[in-house]
């Protein structure tokens, strides 16, 4: 049996950000891991300056950041615990775990492997472990040789250095950016930013979320895999901003935009009129709008609502999305709502067309009512993906 090789990576990523992300992608990559696995540990809110994030928050936001990777994986083994944990009881651990027919890598970095020897049961990690050091050209590569020659011959520790870009990110820096109100995207994935701000991370005290809100999200943490999590949040985020931009109400997108892939599984035509109808039947909602922008945001309809446009659209171009044309949308939609739910439609059709099949008949009237109504044309491209 050919022996399987883990990566393990623990922090406290307090949040997880691109540098932990790019870290452990190359790491798997160069050392052709089968699995890289992330373990949060366990950490006392201490901070009486922010609102830091507990362990069930930190949890959450490595699985959403990690879920479109099949090779990352994430354990909540040391936030169970509660306690302090050194490296060597979580290796050993994890070890057991994985049985004898595998073969553990620590991932961590520079700075902290220079001080290797200092660690608790050091011999015991060297001896017994690989480490993958994760490095960036000109940093401490003197003493990083003399560190690893030394413990090599010491010990026979097996060392492999990762070298990666010089990537200028780090948890505390986020922190305090957003603790002083700065912009913080492209340092972390756009769902994180969301999920921060909607539960008030590292800025003082949360925003209050309505009782529905509350219920909603009850509702799809114990419904949704992390990736449809993380995509339901990349959802709300750009309902957001698509919101401030057209005069849509915000409140009533955040809503919508939290529910709208509650029931994902009934399938793509029916999943929208599965939640409109939990809205109305089990959290009392008989707002006309809001249903409409949840049942028909899949298809579209003749006669869409500003509301109906925005869920539709943030659907389309979340954070998330990476099919081909959705930056065509994304720049379209700074400037025309109509013109983008336009666009993203006969992305739909083109794409099913492609395939032998027929768009859904609510999605051809949506569109030709759109193109009458703006008297022009948009692209034809590729369906946005409805995984």
């Amino acid at each position: 049996m050919q022996m399987k090789r883990i990566g393990i990576f623990g922090g406290s990523f307090d949040p997880i950000h691109y540098g932990h992300l790019h870290l452990a992608e190359e790491a798997r990559c160069r050392a052709k891991l089968d699995q890289v696995l992330f373990i949060p540990a366990w950490v006392s809110p201490f901070k009486q300056d922010t609102q830091p994030a507990d362990g069930s928050q930190r949890l959450e936001m490595v699985r959403m950041a990690i879920a479109s990777n099949p090779g990352f994986a994430v354990s909540d083994m040391e936030l169970k615990r509660r306690e302090v944990s050194y490296t060597a009881d979580t290796l050993r651990r994890c070890k057991a775990m994985a049985g004898s027919e595998s073969r553990l890598y620590f991932i961590t970095g520079t700075d902290a492997f220079l001080t290797i020897e200092q660690w608790y049961k050091s011999e015991e990690l060297l001896r017994n472990y690989s480490f993958l050091i994760g490095t960036r050209p000109g940093y401490c590569e003197e003493e990083l040789s003399r560190i690893i020659g030394k413990v090599s011959q010491r010990f026979g520790a097996d060392v492999q250095r990762i070298e990666i870009p010089q990537l200028d990110i780090s948890s505390s820096r986020i922190r305090e950016k957003i603790g002083m109100g700065e912009s913080v995207r492209y340092l972390l994935p756009d769902g994180l930013i969301y999920y921060m701000e909607h539960n008030g991370l590292y800025r003082g005290a949360p925003e209050e979320p309505s009782e529905t809100d509350r219920h909603i999200e009850e509702l799809i943490a114990g419904r949704l895999k992390p990736k449809r999590l993380s995509h339901t949040y990349g959802v709300v985020e750009e309902a957001g901003r698509l919101c401030a931009r057209f005069g849509a109400d915000d409140r009533k997108a955040k809503t919508c935009a939290l529910i709208h892939d509650a029931f994902r599984e009934r399938g793509n035509l029916v999943h929208g009129a599965a939640a409109a109808a939990y809205m109305k039947e089990t959290l009392g909602i008989d707002d006309l709008d809001m249903l409409n922008a949840v049942r028909f945001h899949t298809t579209g309809r003749p006669g869409m609502s500003l509301l109906e446009k925005v869920i539709y659209l943030a659907d389309a171009i979340e954070p998330g999305r990476s099919y081909s044309g959705v930056e065509e949308l994304r720049e379209l939609a700074e400037s025309d709502l109509d013109r983008a739910c336009l666009q993203a439609m006969r992305h739909t059709i083109a794409y099913l067309k492609g395939k032998g099949e027929s768009a859904d008949p609510l999605t051809e009237q949506a569109a030709a009512d759109l193109s009458k109504h703006i008297g022009g044309t948009a692209a034809v491209g590729e369906r946005r993906s409805h995984e």
